[in-house]
């Protein structure tokens, strides 16, 4: 009767059993900690809000890690018309950076940054599958789509597309790309960007207020080349820099934090500096070294990945998140200009979690898929059982 008990436990707990990356989820929990400290010590019972959106992000992660990559492949051109429909709304909304629903801004950006990037993916992998190279008409194609993307993106958040377009290459440089096509892409893009500047720049106060945030964007890097702040581009900087100097072994404590309740966005692009401020150093750099953990783990999967497309999708996701997060950090320590990036998994805001979580379920996803893919090859693996 013993011996039945226990082999009909043995199925359960492999169904139940993880079969995927241990740290991902180790240091998202992490994250998610030290974001629902710094959210109540900012805003008290709203944290409450912060934890429904927390656990949103949790179900996306869920969801996404129990269903096959590589089956939701077939919904790239549904994916790419959803990234489509989302930019044109979003650059016809009120709403900054993101469109209205029920009331509520949403977010867009951070959607249309990881369809992009599943679609692109995706796209080179189903060429390699069926022609076994890509043709110039692919590499043109994939260029042209992202920088479309970017340039929509870069009228409301420079940033952001620019995030996305060194994401793009470096996913077209794993993707096997000629590097003489990547350097004339960055060349052209770069030459476009800087004679945006140029024009923008020579525009009246008026005519600047008609074109989106690029005014902004030139007067924050003006601000940082010449630390001239007459006219108040540089507080934001200032303040963040202040909030971390003001720590360093010796943090205010969890809810004592001064220079935090000057800065605007504290909870959100400036969520670093006000969490530094509170728990100095030690917190600060652990922060640090967690993104850089879930780059070398996304990085690791990749690398095991079955496929083409698992392979650049992990590659692809795990350089984008950590690039938003050490912007985000280097913003807030002054080493660069002024963006509106958050900090994944730390910073408040419903879309910015939903798509954290979504993108570190399709790693743990893509890890799944490696792990059984590498069991069913493995000729041993029923002894061990």
């Amino acid at each position: 009767m013993d011996t039945d008990t226990s082999a009909a436990k043995v199925p359960l707990l492999r169904r139940i059993h993880f079969k995927s990356d241990k740290i991902i989820p180790i240091v998202v929990v992490f994250l998610t900690v030290v974001s629902v400290v710094m959210v109540y010590s900012m805003r008290g019972q709203v944290v409450l809000q912060h934890l429904k959106h927390l656990l949103f992000g949790y179900v996306g992660m869920f969801l996404v890690y129990q269903v096959d990559y590589r089956k939701m492949g077939v919904f790239a051109p549904v994916v790419l018309v959803v990234a489509i429909v989302l930019l044109v709304l979003t650059l016809f909304s009120e709403a900054v950076r993101g469109v209205t629903i029920f009331g509520r801004d949403v977010q867009t950006f951070y959607f249309i940054g990881f369809l992009i990037i599943f679609y692109i993916s995706n796209y080179i992998a189903r060429q390699y599958h069926n022609h076994g190279e890509l043709s110039r008409a692919n590499v043109r194609y994939l260029f042209l789509l992202l920088g479309g993307f970017c340039m929509g993106i870069a009228i409301l958040n420079m940033s952001t597309a620019i995030i996305l377009f060194v994401t793009g290459m470096v996913i077209f440089f794993v993707g096997g790309f000629k590097l003489r096509d990547i350097a004339g892409m960055v060349g052209i893009v770069s030459a476009l960007l800087i004679l945006a500047v140029i024009v923008v720049a020579n525009l009246s106060d008026d005519k600047k207020s008609q074109i989106g945030r690029m005014a902004t964007f030139i007067n924050r890097w003006e601000y940082y080349i010449t630390k001239d702040n007459i006219d108040g581009y540089g507080d934001q900087m200032i303040l963040a820099r202040s909030a971390i100097a003001r720590s360093g072994f010796n943090p205010a404590g969890p809810g004592k934090g001064v220079i935090k309740n000057r800065l605007p966005e504290k909870e959100t692009d400036y969520a670093f500096a006000s969490l530094f401020e509170e728990t100095g150093i030690v917190v600060g750099v652990a922060i640090l070294f967690a993104y850089l953990i879930l780059f070398y783990r996304a990085r690791k999967i990749a690398k095991e990945a079955t496929g083409d497309f698992g392979r650049l999708l992990a590659f692809g996701i795990g350089f984008w998140f950590t690039c938003q997060a050490l912007v985000h950090i280097g913003v807030n320590c002054e080493l660069l200009p002024t963006t509106g990036q958050t900090l994944p998994f730390i910073s408040s805001g419903g879309a910015s979690l939903f798509v954290s979580g979504c993108a570190m379920g399709m790693l743990l996803n893509i890890g799944k898929v490696s792990y059984l893919e590498s069991r069913k090859e493995d000729p041993f693996e029923m002894l061990r059982r």
